[in-house]
Parts: structure tokens; C-alpha cells; sequence
């Protein structure tokens, strides 16, 4: 982790990415690992405004993959769950097909509200 923030700091995603990769490699079962992946790929194509449509939706798809990876290792982690609604949306933003960009915001929404429904019960002990 160290490794990758150095290289994002640097400008250096590609190395940065490979970095959090081989964490992942090496904790197989950790479901943060992947969802870490995720949040740089969204955080990526959120903020670089350098970045072509084709970039920007090439990076949430490797960031829908790899926290589709968190999600089947834990199905109720919560902030997996947001940032693949954040990126959904993101990728809403990228489609020229309105029925599919409102399919996508419709999903994301979903998940919001799921990750929502899990934060109540596990504020109110349920399921603990």
C-alpha cells in the first residue's frame, strides 16, 4: 500500500495499480484488497479530465471487475457496494444509449439502497 500511494502521488497509475494488484495476489481472500483496486480506477476516471471517454470507460469497467471480485469474496460489504454504485453512475456518464444509461443509474441506485439497508441493520446490532 505504501508502494502504490508513492507511485499515485508520482502520477504513475499504471505502476500504482500494479502495486495494489500483487496485494491482492498475496491476501486472495481479502475482499478490501480488490475494493481498494476499485476506488483508484474510480478515483482515476472521476478526476483526470485528461482522460477520452474510451479511457474513462475502459478504467470503470477494470474497477467494476475488481470490486465485482470484493463482492463475491464478501456479498455485504458496504463501501464495495457504494463505490460500484459510484461507478455504475460513471459509467452511466460514458453511454450514448439513454435506455442504457438509465439501466445502469437504476442499478446503481439499488445497491445504494442495499448498502443502505445494511449500514441501518448493523447500526442496530441486527445480523452481528
Amino acid at each position: 500500500m505504501t508502494i502504490a500511494g508513492y507511485y499515485n502521488r508520482q502520477g504513475q497509475f499504471d505502476k500504482t495499480i500494479t502495486a495494489l494488484e500483487e496485494r491482492a495476489v498475496k491476501e486472495p481472500n481479502n475482499p478490501e484488497a480488490h475494493y481498494t483496486i476499485a476506488t483508484f480506477y474510480w478515483d482515476k476516471a472521476f478526476r483526470d479530465t485528461r482522460l477520452k471517454d474510451a479511457e474513462k470507460k475502459d478504467y470503470v469497467i477494470k474497477g467494476l471487475g475488481e470490486i465485482d471480485k470484493s463482492l463475491t469474496i464478501k456479498s455485504d460489504y458496504i463501501e464495495a457496494l457504494v463505490y460500484k454504485g459510484l461507478l455504475l453512475r460513471l459509467q452511466a456518464n460514458t453511454e450514448k444509449d439513454l435506455a442504457k444509461q438509465q439501466a445502469l443509474i437504476k442499478e446503481a441506485t439499488t445497491l445504494r439502497d442495499k448498502a443502505e439497508d445494511l449500514r441501518k441493520k448493523k447500526a442496530s446490532g441486527v445480523g452481528n
